[in-house]
């Protein structure tokens, strides 16, 4: 949640630039009270649908994952934060080991790191 100042510095324009596109409703925010409040995910998808590019598949942009965890492409090859070699669908696989087996799942990445950098 971003006030009408943070959306200001996150959009890098003044706060008089900020408040007439949100008064042109251009961007989508909410006025609770006196205050605007911006939810960040929505600015950042109308900076996306702004811009006409379809930034979810340019190489090494960050993205979140079903699970609410982020990832990047990058040079072809997949990784989810904290940027480890594991593509989302081993993330997925290891995420659905944890809750059937009522474990860490820190623990099964751990044990699928140091069995990957044993090879």
């Amino acid at each position: 949640m971003l006030t009408l100042e943070e959306l200001a510095a996150f959009l890098k324009v003044s706060e008089t630039t900020a408040y007439q596109l949100v008064r042109g409703g251009e961007l989508p925010g909410r006025k609770v009270g006196r205050e605007w409040r911006f939810w960040k995910d929505s600015v950042v998808q109308w900076l996306r649908q702004a811009g006409g590019e379809d930034m979810t598949q340019a190489d090494g942009v960050v993205q979140r994952d079903s699970y609410g965890g982020e990832f990047k492409v990058e040079g072809g090859q997949e990784s989810v934060a904290l940027w480890l070699p594991l593509t989302r669908e081993e993330k997925e696989v290891q995420v659905e080991k944890a809750q059937r087996d009522g474990v860490n799942v820190s623990e099964l990445v751990a044990a699928y790191l140091r069995e990957w950098a044993s090879t």
